[in-house]
């Protein structure tokens, strides 16, 4: 059951953050530029710079859609190993991206917004290990079609 309440959370966490930017992005150019510019991993902060600065609106609207997907697929109990890996990737990538610059935020209050990244990293990577949808979700309606038949 705890698992059940961990993919409803981490879920609605996905899709709570995602519905910030569906009808408004303003508020990403300055923090994701601000980041970017501040970055000091060596080279996720060039690909900060060099790729996903000048593609911010694109970016953004990916990284949405991604988000959302990932709520869905994760509360619905849709490929819950795949979307757990996703989110865990996304979260290491926001960890990496606000966490480590030379930054308002970071500078203010590092282990705040580190953790603020990571945690949720770690609990998407419970998902991957989640049972549930085997018993509670869609994927349990496609594991009876998948499943070999016998002769």
């Amino acid at each position: 059951m705890w698992q059940l309440m961990l993919r409803i959370i981490v879920g609605g966490y996905w899709l709570f953050f995602s519905s910030q930017r569906w009808f408004d992005r303003s508020g990403v150019q300055v923090l994701v530029n601000t980041a970017a510019q501040g970055n000091y991993v060596p080279f996720y902060g060039d690909v900060l710079r060099i790729f996903v600065s000048p593609n911010l609106e694109a970016t953004a609207i990916a990284i949405t859609v991604l988000e959302t997907t990932v709520g869905l697929m994760i509360i619905l109990g849709v490929f819950i190993k795949i979307a757990g890996l996703i989110g865990a990737f996304v979260n290491l990538n926001l960890t990496l991206t606000f966490s480590f610059c030379q930054c308002p935020w970071a500078e203010a209050d590092f282990p705040l917004v580190f953790w603020f990244y990571f945690a949720p990293m770690l609990l998407n990577l419970q998902i991957v290990l989640d049972k549930s949808a085997n018993v509670i979700g869609i994927q349990r309606l496609f594991a009876k079609f998948l499943e070999p038949k016998s002769l």
